[in-house]
């Protein structure tokens, strides 16, 4: 018995500060990182995005036509920011990340530059809605000129100011006829998924699955969301 407990004891300690074990986040970093899928699900939903533009562009709508863009792990790829969490094992802090941002390094999400050109080019108004904190405006316009994505003084990009709620930044765009939304999070298309446990967002989803591929263009993070309540 003591035996037993000898070994229970042994992979208690030493297996779970072996470096060889790979942790949940580091499987999803794993995946982002060299999984041809990712890009295929990103080049995918961007596509899907384009018909439903095209589509729309065949109309004669009454308001200007716009798609609202997230930003992170939908237009811009922080993958090293979340390496460097693991790394250094800390946990997501503003600091840390304002770092980040300032740095302008994130790369584009596969297939981003070219829609959201394709959209700009065909006179359809692109509006960045992000919860990058407006003190991060300057340094993110730059890391979206670099890339190449479209960025003028008429451009909208709506940053967070007091939460992270994008109902009312959502609400300044009544005047538009907004084709698509794009996102990584639930929260980044309607009100309803903002601080819901997982059990409440299925349901909803279920209830607004005709939007999804419609209005609603999902894009995969494996990384962190609103998903991992409940979880950690």
């Amino acid at each position: 018995m003591r035996y037993c407990y000898f070994i229970l004891f042994f992979v208690l300690v030493f297996g779970c500060n072996n470096p060889s074990v790979v942790s949940k986040k580091e499987h999803s970093l794993h995946w982002h990182k060299h999984a041809a899928e990712y890009k295929a699900l990103c080049h995918q939903a961007f596509n899907l995005a384009k018909l439903r533009l095209d589509q729309a562009l065949m109309t004669s709508p009454d308001q200007p036509l716009a798609i609202v863009a997230d930003i992170d792990e939908t237009l811009l790829n922080n993958l090293p920011y979340n390496e460097m969490l693991i790394e250094t094992q800390d946990s997501f802090r503003f600091e840390t990340w304002s770092e980040w941002v300032n740095q302008e390094i994130a790369t584009a999400v596969p297939g981003a530059v070219d829609f959201i050109n394709y959209a700009d080019s065909n006179g359809v108004e692109v509006i960045y809605l992000s919860n990058r904190r407006v003190e991060n405006y300057e340094p993110t316009k730059s890391n979206l000129l670099a890339l190449g994505f479209p960025f003028d003084e008429t451009t909208q990009m709506l940053l967070k100011e007091e939460t992270s709620d994008k109902t009312a930044r959502r609400a300044l765009l009544s005047n538009h006829q907004v084709v698509v939304f794009l996102g990584d999070n639930l929260a980044d298309f309607a009100t309803v998924f903002y601080k819901k446990d997982n059990v409440e967002r299925s349901l909803d989803v279920d209830r607004l699955k005709d939007d999804f591929g419609d209005s609603f263009i999902l894009f995969p993070n494996l990384i962190y969301g609103d998903w991992e309540i409940g979880f950690e």
